[in-house]
């Protein structure tokens, strides 16, 4: 009786700290005052500080991307995401402490466990403003809507839509599928890469791997989303493989074998861009050599004799000159 209930009292002491760790999120901000500063049919903003005119700029074309977006997808949710918009450094690190590494590195994270979306105010972030605020609602708009959806899917989705997938992560993309074309999306299904130079290629290809999706497989792509919103329509999310599985008929494992034969054909694009890029860059000292090297030979060419000069017509004899000489 004595043992059992020094078990129940550890298990108990575990689920007090398992529920003081997972709340942590919520109470780090708990002396930080946000007020709402913006609000429209998708989203409510918050600030730590006054609204100022650049805040309500972002929100309004936030505002019409999520429009766009949704549209483009065919799925309407009804609920609205909240953005809290942290002024200050340690304000920020306040909140994100204690969360996975990546976050403690980023801009703006989406938190599932609150359902809320945070990010640094404007001034401390160089990169587009507009596209970190999509990025962030995509992750949510993912949640929304499906079960155990794969990490390459959500950062994928909010990569590729937010336009993110810029030409020096698409050359990255080339780059490593050429050096390493062994796919990890599967393995890393749901965590992160553990080094963090990886993060950039994981971005990168899971961008990809949606647009692989998308084009490569265009019908099932509509299938896909028109599965995912009649389930939504119906008051429920759907488990992501079921909804893969449904629409493409192959599972994730084939995807991925499919999408990493695709990516190491990709590689020979590299390449290719590679060796053009070589070939332009090296082409002004190509014409510059010619040049040298032909004015070289134009110098070591002897030089011509000058041409004698020809008599003038009208200094030669006449007919009637030559008689008189004759006589």
């Amino acid at each position: 009786m004595i043992g059992r209930m020094e078990l129940g009292d550890k298990g108990l002491f575990c689920i007090i700290c398992l529920l003081i760790l997972l709340l942590s999120g919520s109470w780090a901000h708990a002396d930080i005052r946000f007020e709402e500063i913006h609000e429209s049919a998708y989203h409510k903003l918050y600030s730590s500080r006054e609204a100022s005119a650049s805040c309500l700029v972002f929100s309004a074309a936030l505002e019409q991307r999520i429009a766009d977006l949704q549209i483009t997808l065919g799925v309407y949710p009804s609920e609205r995401v909240s953005i809290y918009m942290v002024h200050g450094a340690r304000e920020y690190s306040q909140i994100s402490r204690g969360r996975a590494k990546i976050i403690e590195f980023s801009d703006a994270f989406y938190s599932g466990g609150e359902g809320v979306i945070y990010i640094r105010s404007q001034d401390q972030i160089s990169e587009n403003y507009l596209h970190i605020l999509l990025h962030e609602y995509i992750h949510w708009y993912v949640d929304q809507l499906f079960i155990s959806a794969p990490l390459w899917f959500h950062e994928g989705m909010a990569t590729y839509f937010s336009g993110q997938m810029g030409y020096e992560r698409f050359l990255l993309y080339l780059k490593e599928s050429l050096v390493n074309p062994q796919s990890d999306l599967y393995r890393i299904g749901f965590s992160y890469p553990p080094d963090r130079r990886d993060w950039p290629r994981f971005y990168a290809s899971s961008a990809m791997a949606i647009r692989f999706m998308k084009d490569k497989h265009a019908k099932n792509w509509q299938r896909f989303w028109d599965i995912t919103a009649q389930s939504h329509k119906e008051g429920r999310k759907i488990r992501f493989s079921q909804a893969f599985v449904s629409s493409y008929h192959f599972s994730l494992w084939d995807f991925q074998n499919s999408f990493e034969e695709y990516s190491r054909k990709q590689g020979y694009l590299y390449l290719i861009v590679a060796i053009n890029s070589m070939i332009f860059a090296l082409l002004p000292f190509v014409v510059i050599a010619i040049y040298l090297k032909r004015r070289k030979r134009m110098k070591q060419l002897p030089d011509l004799p000058e041409p004698m000069p020809t008599a003038d017509a009208d200094a030669l004899p006449k007919e009637d000159d030559e008689a008189d000489l004759r006589l």
